[in-house]
């Protein structure tokens, strides 16, 4: 035996001459220092132990995501079979996953410049893509919901400098700080005299998602290498939704630049351990966190993660920092907005477990029902008591088999959609293109099948992310992005409500986690241990049979598909006005003394015009017809009763293509003709006690001749035809991708069997 006698746990020889004989007797045992010892051990093997575990739940409940992720029919409620749909989602993600992989292969050979080349062309990439959608698309306007709210609130902040008083700010205070932070960045615009609020909403969108884009390349970039990096942004770039989020100004797209901010400022404080990394940290996660109060799961996230990396003492402190920026941050900005005139009212503010209690509902998620049982409570005790007893009620009828059935329902609702319901508040645009009904209009199926492949993808990759510390036993920063992925799924799933939205705010996290689980994955590759001799590395078979296979597949898969998609005619509808919104106290209605009018602005012949009932009394015959204003002649009217005129039904009129003109103004007028005494019928209308301005810029509504300010009736006019989904040539084009991507992957790797490959 080997005795250390400096810092070990036997103290000095009592005879320090090396020469002379050992006596036991002699030894003076440090027990102290032995029992430390073995207390390290334990909390070394507890603490391997612990995120053994975690890392094996993080794989579960990401193993969850992807499994319900392939079950695309259903998530999209499509009438397509389960089985074939799921197939081909699990073909075209591995033909992406082989073409990351070549594209790695293909970065390894590049010199240092040629990698900051293939960086600026993709960043250029990202920036055409915003400038794209922000051009093609920023007819899209905001919702009548949310986003809407804030939207109108701002306009009036500017126009009068103080609050509206709106109840819905005294209902949801959580929306009033990116209310607030959208009437700064009008009125920033308003010195430069720029007013298109539209624009301006999706460039402060664009530039908060560049904003994160660019810290989580720079992060990657440090934890890795360019190629990493650059890979980082590729994977970006296939997730769609952030982007298509552009067109939506609300607290999720106020955010996205936070997580990897946060991040990186937390990996430059532990790096150097200087204090102004951990105050810019915390000032940040307090601004993110008024803007969008969901972010403060970051914060137990990174407490668990330090009590791993840091002394507990350490971890307090740094906690205490963080909480007193919070503080900080959170009374100047409730100073200011008390300033501007929202005051709180705990009679109408909806309490927190209010959203707990719509987690337990039907469907885990907002409905009215809910809403009305809390808004109805006259105080804030009498709401918590409520929402508490509607929790413990739902939980006791729900028990073992239907929370479980909740608990995937939210899950899929959550995690398992790629598209994250982007879709759900584009709905309304002034000019709904065909480009824009196959992003996000009524054709949009195939655009959401195309994300949900690029999802899979991110979530595979995700998963191999948990390799990292099994594999090396070493915590890393990838650690803090499961911990923190992890309690999103916990929370979103058992706790609060489910929203498809609610996963867009961690993305960054996601596609840094992704980038992470890829680089497990080529680690798992390039292991010397799987290649046993030369000969072996060098055999084409296995690119031939995999490029082959998947090939022959997407053939298949073309033929198969081809007469349903390019040659079935199926009727679609090509909008003219699209204006399916009604909201408002008020209603447009048409009698003896009263009639309607709406204009619109015609861009190609339509087919048809739709008008929606809203509810109708006494017998009566009405007349709908239609003028060109160019010429002042009408070219269309039709006589209906009211029994055709249904409550909440649609009536449609069939007009002749051959007699609508292009780039005309033409008005719908709706009077009655004969009727019983006092009948009437209701029509919906939006406006008209939802002041947020007009939500239709092509025309204006009218009643007996003088405009109503802000209102537009419920109504559609489009061209219906009959042809199919795709154009053979976009068809076969769409198809050409995966060949492409194979393609790529075939000759990447055949010249990397042939010589050696830089690594």
């Amino acid at each position: 035996m080997i005795f250390f006698f400096m810092g070990s746990p036997f103290s000095e020889l009592n005879n320090t001459n090396d020469c002379m004989p050992l006596n036991v007797a002699q030894i003076r045992i440090n027990w102290s220092a032995i029992y430390w010892i073995k207390d390290v051990a334990i909390i070394s093997r507890f603490k391997n132990v612990l995120l053994s575990t975690f890392s094996i739940i993080f794989t579960a409940c990401f193993s969850v995501i992807l499994i319900i992720s392939f079950l695309f029919s259903l998530l999209i409620k499509s009438d397509q079979h389960i089985f074939s749909t799921s197939l081909s989602l699990l073909i075209f993600s591995a033909i992406v996953i082989l073409f990351f992989i070549a594209a790695h292969r293909f970065l390894s050979k590049l010199t240092r410049s040629g990698l900051k080349k293939v960086t600026l062309c993709l960043s250029a990439a990202i920036l055409l893509f915003e400038l794209a959608i922000i051009f093609f698309f920023h007819s899209i306007v905001p919702p009548v919901v949310d986003g809407g709210h804030t939207y109108g609130e701002a306009l009036y902040l500017l126009a009068h400098g103080h609050a509206s008083g709106d109840s819905y700010f005294k209902v949801y205070p959580n929306n009033i700080p990116v209310t607030v932070l959208r009437y700064w960045i009008y009125r920033f615009f308003a010195i430069v005299h720029f007013s298109d609020y539209t624009i301006i909403d999706q460039l402060a969108c664009a530039v908060v998602l560049d904003i994160g884009i660019y810290f989580s390349w720079k992060l990657v970039h440090h934890l890795y290498d360019t190629k990493m990096a650059d890979l980082l942004l590729m994977m970006t770039l296939t997730c769609f939704p952030l982007f298509f989020y552009i067109t939506y100004f609300y607290t999720d797209t106020m955010t996205l630049m936070f997580p990897a901010l946060l991040l990186y400022f937390w990996y430059l404080y532990h790096r150097s351990m200087k204090i102004r990394y951990l105050i810019l940290l915390g000032l940040l996660l307090g601004i993110g966190y008024e803007v969008r109060p969901n972010l403060i799961l970051f914060l137990p996230a990174l407490g668990i993660y330090m009590l791993f990396v840091l002394k507990l003492k350490k971890v307090l402190l740094n906690l205490a920092v963080i909480a007193v920026m919070l503080i900080a941050v959170s009374y100047s900005v409730h100073a200011y907005d008390q300033r501007l005139g929202y005051l709180p009212d705990p009679s109408l503010s909806m309490p927190s477990v209010h959203w707990i209690m719509l987690g337990v509902s039907k469907y885990g998620e907002y409905n009215t029902a809910d809403f009305t049982l809390t808004r109805s409570q006259p105080t804030q005790q009498a709401k918590i008591h409520a929402d508490l007893n509607t929790i413990k009620s739902r939980i006791t009828q729900m028990k073992a088999p239907g929370l479980p059935y909740l608990w995937v329902i939210k899950t899929a609702e959550t995690w398992g959609m790629g598209a994250r319901s982007y879709n759900l508040y584009t709905q309304i645009s002034n000019q709904p293109t065909r480009a824009y009904e196959y992003i996000f209009g009524h054709q949009n199926r195939l655009m959401l099948y195309i994300i949900q492949i690029f999802h899979i993808v991110t979530i595979f990759f995700l998963i191999l992310s948990s390799v990292t510390y099994l594999r090396t036993k070493k915590i890393t920063l990838g650690l803090l992005i499961q911990i923190c992925l992890v309690g999103n799924f916990i929370f979103y799933t058992f706790v609060w409500e489910s929203e498809p939205r609610y996963s867009l705010l961690f993305t960054p996290f996601m596609l840094i986690g992704a980038v992470i689980g890829f680089s497990e994955l080529m680690t798992l590759i390039n292991r010397p241990g799987r290649i046993h001799s030369e000969s072996k590395a060098k055999s084409r078979a296995p690119v031939l049979i995999i490029s082959g296979v998947l090939m022959t597949s997407v053939v298949i898969c073309a033929w198969i598909n081809v007469s349903g998609y390019t040659q079935k005619l199926i009727g679609q509808k090509q909008y003219i006005v699209d204006q399916e919104t009604a909201t408002g106290k008020q209603t447009a209605f048409v009698d003896a003394h009263h009639a309607v009018y709406q204009t619109f602005r015609v861009t190609h012949p339509f087919t048809d015009v739709l008008i929606n009932i809203l509810n109708r009394k006494g017998r009566g015959v009405y007349d709908l017809s239609m003028m060109n204003l160019n010429t002042h002649q009408t070219f269309f009217s039709q006589y209906f009763s009211s029994a055709q005129a249904k409550p909440w039904h649609d009536l449609i009129f069939s007009v002749n293509q051959n007699r609508t003109r292009q780039r005309t103004e033409d008005q719908i007028t709706l009077r009655q003709v004969s009727g019983t005494n006092r009948s009437k019928l209701g029509l919906s209308l939006y406006g008209n006690g939802y002041d947020r301005g007009s939500i239709y810029s092509g025309g204006h509504f009218m009643e007996n001749g003088s405009v109503v300010k802000n209102a537009e009736l419920r109504f559609q006019v489009y061209d219906l035809s009959e042809r199919p989904y795709l154009s053979r040539k976009t068809y076969f084009l769409l198809f050409l991708i995966p060949v492409l991507m194979l393609v790529f992957y075939f000759c990447v790797s055949f010249r990397r069997n042939r010589g050696t490959v830089t690594q």
